[in-house]
């Protein structure tokens, strides 16, 4: 990673964690009002550069351990917290399948993260996540723009068209070709795009339905909802599944 591409990210982190930015503000919203971190041990699962790590330990009084496969997020993320000096947050470059984490945790966030996991790994990712680092008792939180909705295709540096995923495939990746651009991360914009697992409600709920866990939280939510009445009506329901631009779903380990 260039000192331009590490002054991005420290940007981007930045932008998100004092508010700036919208990205993870419903998020944080959900979050805030929904759970007590207060005192508890927080894994921040594909913590990216950071800024949700750093705002768990500092916002909420959360001990939080943020844990990334890439290392150029997790550069960022380090350096981004030396502004900070946040003492309860810690960043770590680890792949949990080779090397899992020997630790049990109160809550797991994964914020935007299981859309990218491949889908051969991702039954191995969730087992380590669920069987071994979340306690009896623990939430595990995911959120996530659903494969139907018109911004799940992540291409909104490439191109502004809504629900472009279901475009002609080869009209898409040579759209995207002509305004390609390498990433923070180590990808780029093409190649992020080609590794999504197309992610939906019911594909997650096929994942998870093994584990003993139980579902305490569903929030779908849409721009509809930003009419006063309608904040908290979730419209998980056919056709305005395809409207749906943020999954957020939260379960409960109900056994060891």
């Amino acid at each position: 990673m260039n000192e331009a591409q590490l002054q991005e990210g420290l940007t981007y982190a930045e932008m998100n964690f004092t508010g700036t930015l919208t990205f993870s503000k419903l998020d944080k919203e959900l979050i805030k009002n929904n759970f007590q971190l207060k005192g508890k041990d927080v894994l921040d699962f594909g913590c990216g550069m950071g800024h949700m790590s750093m705002w768990f330990a500092r916002e909420l009084g959360a001990h939080v351990d943020g844990v990334d496969i890439d290392e150029n997020h997790i550069q960022v993320a380090q350096a981004f917290n030396e502004k900070y000096k946040i003492p309860n947050v810690s960043f770590d470059l680890r792949n949990i399948i080779a090397d899992p984490i020997d630790k049990q945790y109160d809550f797991i966030f994964l914020n935007d993260v299981i859309e990218h996991i491949r889908m051969d790994w991702i039954q191995n990712v969730l087992d380590v996540l669920i069987y071994n680092n979340l306690k009896p008792g623990g939430i595990i939180f995911f959120s996530y723009p659903p494969w139907e909705g018109p911004h799940a295709s992540h291409l909104q540096p490439a191109t502004s068209i809504p629900w472009v995923q279901f475009l002609p495939q080869k009209f898409v990746i040579n759209l995207v070709k002509k305004r390609n651009k390498q990433l923070v991360g180590k990808h780029d914009l093409l190649t992020e795009y080609q590794e999504l697992n197309h992610m939906s409600h019911r594909k997650l709920t096929r994942l998870l339905k093994k584990y003993p866990i139980k579902r305490v939280f569903r929030k779908s939510h849409t721009k509809i909802n930003r009419i006063g009445p309608l904040k908290n009506t979730n419209f998980n329901f056919f056709p305005f599944t395809f409207i749906v631009t943020k999954e957020l779903i939260a379960f409960k380990k109900i056994r060891p």
